[in-house]
């Protein structure tokens, strides 16, 4: 082999490697921009049901109804549930929104924990995390094993957020439109997580 077919050979494979490269930062980019538009279509579908909340005036009559539904259904599932409902139903009648989100996040948290407490993969999932047994690690849990969504996984921690700072905040008073989503938020995960813990009880909880 010669010293021109030498430097054709150079100049071809360097050639390739450069389209290969440009390819590469190519699809890059394009998975970033993909991931870019998808959590800016979640936001704006956030946006519009927080919206729609806002304007909605006729809620309070259907929260009421579905807590005192969800009281008559876990009361053959779980008594302990069914006893923070009725607490929490008794706040929400009193105009007490944040006492309410807070007794049913609670809830929320009892689900969580009684499906997780003695499984060996969480376990060892927080071992490798160095993580705290919380809400928010069983939570993330959860949505890494597929069994709520993304947006969920983000209702979920705004409505933990209120939990939170009701705790910790005196007298704290939310805007009407955040307090709607927050309650129906956490009465849909109530819902969504005793269908994942109790999936031999849909019947009672349907």
């Amino acid at each position: 082999m010669n010293d021109n077919e030498k430097k054709v050979i150079i100049i071809g494979a360097a050639a390739v490697a450069v389209v290969a490269i440009a390819i590469a930062i190519y699809l890059y980019c394009e998975h970033e921009r993909d991931k870019k538009r998808i959590a800016e279509l979640e936001e704006d579908k956030l946006k519009l049901i927080l919206d729609s909340l806002k304007h909605n005036s006729s809620l309070s009559e259907e929260v009421k109804r579905q807590l005192e539904k969800m009281i008559d259904q876990f009361n053959n599932v779980d008594k302990k549930i069914s006893n923070e409902l009725a607490q929490a139903l008794q706040f929400f009648q009193i105009g007490k929104v944040e006492d309410a989100i807070r007794d049913l996040v609670k809830i929320i948290e009892h689900l969580l924990t009684a499906h997780y407490e003695n499984d060996s993969k969480f376990k060892t999932w927080l071992k490798e995390k160095k993580a705290k047994f919380d809400l928010h690690n069983l939570l993330t849990f959860c949505k890494e094993e597929g069994k709520i969504s993304e947006i969920e996984f983000r209702f979920y921690l705004a409505i933990k957020t209120i939990r939170n700072k009701e705790v910790h905040t005196i007298d704290l008073n939310l805007d009407g439109y955040l307090n709607a989503s927050g309650l129906i938020a956490a009465i849909g995960a109530i819902l969504k997580i005793a269908s994942i813990v109790y999936p031999n009880k849909q019947k009672n909880l349907g």
